[in-house]
């Protein structure tokens, strides 16, 4: 946070911020009443105390951020850091008593309601007024099930600052304990349901809870999942669940089998089994060392070897030079030179993001530099990077790729674009482009569309390869974040395309209105 806090203040648009002192002057106003220091502020920037929930919205209004993107990117950060477990947002808001039970019926009636618009703000509200009173009785009963139900079904849908604050509100729900009953078992049917579309998303949230309803859906979607998207988002949850000790000895057996078949599988040469490497590193010493070197040798794929050996996606070498060169780009690009600073946590952020086997910490670290005005300057390094000669080929292609889902604007997007409907790119190159064109900034016109979706259409009716239905996947998952009805109905109809595809339309054309709506807010 105190990262966030400097790099923001040296960084942002009003050049009269780098001095502390000017800024500490500015301070006192706004949403804000309490005299700030300069003294306070150094406490807060280098993280030596907390800073409040005010202070980070002062700073929103002084450096003119949209309401509550900070406020939105710290809950996250905390929430995937901190032991699940305690409802309450570990940066704490006031709550108004006076008006809390009156409050606090308004927004439950909203939230059940299926026509009432929630935003994210309100979202916040609702679940911090819940997990501020744990022993709340909601009436009628079915009320926390409608709440978590339409939570989760905007969450899975929304983007930016909408989606960080349905994370956190539902990642709220899972650990409340009445509501977390609700909040779990919609998760579980959503995974359970094959008409579904964001499984992966779906499972790992189940990692907010240490419930034992949460523990035993996770495990069953590893033994015996829906499809293997939701097999990977339970193993994303595992890594919480084993960093935090939520397995009981009884589950671990299972959960060690598990990993051990994944990893060992010659038929897995995806995301699946550097996670499941990675898992396996971080097991407890349950697992005996005859276990742990028989897996590594059996470890055929590079990749994998490298996450069992030093938990990374890639060897240090190649990946220190790549992450030195788009710090220094990302630096050289910035609007002022900072006398005396010099940002060591920069390069860090970059290597976690694109060579941690955890994806979640890939995502933590992309939206954690997305906060700073680093993101225009690095999302172009990143764009930069897949346009020379030899990367698009390279291991590394699709975690750049996956990073602009993240941090890529309007310019970006063209190079996503043209890696989608690319000839002989590699298929891991093709499927995170087209998986990544739902969430990188701008829009892309109807016909671009309809070309990426016939040219996959015509190559899987020719070939059957995978890869192709994967990127129609990708496109189709693309064109309902986009909002896109009329490509979609097309999609529907058209029956060159893989019956699960016409499937995926249909599901994104059944969404309420309502719900993308609120979505957005």
């Amino acid at each position: 946070m105190g990262w966030l806090l400097r790099v923001n203040r040296l960084y942002g648009p009003n050049e009269r911020w780098t001095r502390s002192a000017t800024f500490a002057e500015a301070f006192q106003g706004g949403c804000l009443a309490e005299p700030t220091s300069i003294y306070q502020i150094s406490r807060w920037e280098t993280a030596s105390v907390r800073a409040p929930y005010l202070a980070i919205r002062r700073y929103e209004e002084l450096l003119d951020l949209p309401p509550h993107a900070l406020v939105a990117l710290i809950d996250t950060i905390y929430r995937y850091d901190n032991s699940p477990g305690n409802a309450l947002p570990l940066l704490t808001r006031a709550v108004d008593r006076a008006t809390a039970t009156a409050r606090l019926d308004e927004l439950v009636d909203k939230a059940s309601s299926l026509t009432a618009q929630m935003t994210g703000v309100e979202w916040d509200e609702l679940t911090r007024r819940l997990a501020a009173t744990p022993e709340i009785v909601i009436s009628p009963q079915r009320a926390w099930s409608d709440i978590a139900e339409r939570l989760l079904s905007e969450t899975i849908v929304a983007d930016g600052i909408a989606w960080m604050q349905r994370y956190e509100a539902l990642s709220r729900l899972l650990a409340h304990p009445i509501g977390q009953r609700a909040a779990i078992a919609a998760c579980a049917s959503l995974a359970a349901d094959r008409t579904n579309q964001v499984f992966v998303e779906t499972v790992s949230l189940l990692d907010a809870s240490n419930h034992s309803d949460a523990n035993r859906h996770v495990l069953h979607q590893l033994k015996h999942p829906t499809n293997e998207r939701a097999q990977y988002g339970a193993l994303l949850a595992s890594v919480r669940k084993i960093r935090f000790g939520h397995f009981v000895a009884v589950e671990m057996p299972q959960l060690v089998a598990i990993i051990d078949e994944l990893t060992s599988d010659p038929n897995r040469q995806d995301d699946v089994q550097p996670l499941a490497a990675e898992l396996l590193r971080r097991l407890p010493n349950t697992v005996s060392a005859t276990a742990r070197k028989r897996m590594r040798a059996i470890a055929g794929d590079l990749t994998v070897q490298q996450v069992l050996r030093v938990g990374r996606l890639a060897d240090q070498e190649t990946s220190q030079r790549l992450v030195t060169r788009l710090a220094d780009t990302v630096v050289a690009t910035m609007t002022r030179d900072i006398p005396n600073f010099r940002d060591h946590a920069l390069p860090v952020l970059l290597d976690e993001m694109l060579f941690s086997p955890v994806f979640d910490i890939r995502m933590q670290a992309a939206i954690t530099v997305s906060g700073t005005p680093y993101r225009r300057p690095l999302a172009a390094g990143l764009a930069a990077e897949l346009t020379r000669p030899t990367v698009p080929g390279a291991t590394v292609a699709p975690y750049l790729i996956e990073a602009l889902r993240l941090l890529g604007g309007a310019e970006q997007r063209p190079v996503i674009e043209r890696l989608i409907i690319a000839r002989g790119m590699p298929a891991p190159v093709t499927i995170a482009s087209a998986q990544a064109i739902g969430h990188i900034g701008g829009r892309s016109e109807n016909l671009f569309w309809r070309q990426a979706l016939a040219h996959h259409a015509q190559l899987w009716l020719h070939t059957r390869r995978p890869a192709n239905a994967a990127a129609l996947n990708g496109l189709t998952y693309g064109l309902g974040m986009a909002r896109n009805r009329a490509v979609l109905h097309e999609l529907r109809a058209d029956n060159r395309m893989p019956e699960q595809v016409r499937a995926a339309a249909t599901w994104w054309l059944s969404l309420p209105r309502a719900m993308y709506e609120s979505a957005n807010q």
